[in-house]
């Protein structure tokens, strides 16, 4: 079961296009080290797993400055997940805020 403090939070990077569903698997991009840690937190409370983090590429910040983009792919059993899934159908969208600079 997902808490109001994690689910909270899911859909605020959902609505800012840091997390997306792409088949069974949730997609979440971010240039934060600690942002990335809090999400793998999130999706193990509710029963799932982190299956894997890469970095895919750099985000520009200015001149001479970029950060990595790192993305993790998560897999959450379902029905925790169904709300969420139901919630990205609704406001998300198929592509996070970063995919200009990853594919």
């Amino acid at each position: 079961m997902i808490n109001s403090e994690a689910e909270k939070q899911l859909r605020a990077w959902i609505r800012s296009h840091h997390l997306i569903c792409e088949g069974t698997d949730f997609i979440f991009e971010t240039v934060d080290q600690s942002q990335l840690e809090r999400f793998e937190h999130f999706i193990e409370d509710m029963g799932g797993r982190v299956r894997q983090i890469r970095a895919m590429g750099n985000w520009p910040m200015g001149p001479n400055r970029s950060f990595k983009v790192l993305r993790a792919i998560a897999a959450v059993p379902r029905p925790d997940g169904l709300d969420l899934l139901r919630y990205w159908a609704e406001r998300g969208s198929s592509q996070t805020r970063y995919s200009e600079i990853v594919n």
